[in-house]
């Protein structure tokens, strides 16, 4: 269904924009630190990205010498889901509205609710590359589980 194939590509194009604030925080603070007009804008970019995250420093990758809108785990799990949505039709249907068995979803979750509460209890630190790692995995994966809802649910509006 052609439906399918534009709803797909605007679900793209909206999060390549989202994914792209990710770094345009970083940089308009390093042009911020220059001038005030880019200073406002890496405040509002950040502003915006902080109801999903937390943005801690030490948790976070810096670039242009500031950190990232999101956390190490975030931007896995944004870069993971980034690379599905562009590898997504090259291995499913668009018009193929199922989703994969839970077990997959569960097997890419682990690793990071291992992560996440083994630090959170206390038993050990984790590090950004291993959270990078294991959002990324789970952002790879959960994006074969939402976007055909999104498709479905879409396409029913779009009627």
């Amino acid at each position: 269904m052609k439906r399918n194939l534009i709803i797909y590509i605007l679900i793209t194009i909206s999060f390549i924009i989202f994914y792209i604030g990710i770094f345009l925080a970083p940089y308009t603070a390093y042009l911020g630190e220059h001038s005030d007009i880019f200073r406002l804008i890496s405040i509002y970019i950040y502003t915006i990205y902080s109801p999903i995250c937390h943005q801690l420093p030490q948790r976070s990758f810096f670039i242009f010498g500031h950190k990232m809108a999101v956390c190490a785990r975030c931007f896995g799990i944004y870069t993971g889901t980034l690379l599905g949505i562009f590898i997504y039709p090259f291995i499913k249907n668009l018009n193929d509205l199922r989703v994969p068995n839970k077990i997959y979803l569960i097997i890419a979750l682990t690793p990071m609710a291992i992560d996440g509460t083994t630090q959170l209890i206390g038993l050990r630190e984790s590090f950004n590359e291993l959270r990078f790692i294991t959002g990324f995995i789970a952002g790879f994966v959960v994006l074969f589980y939402i976007l055909p809802i999104f498709l479905k649910i879409l396409s029913k509006y779009l009627e």
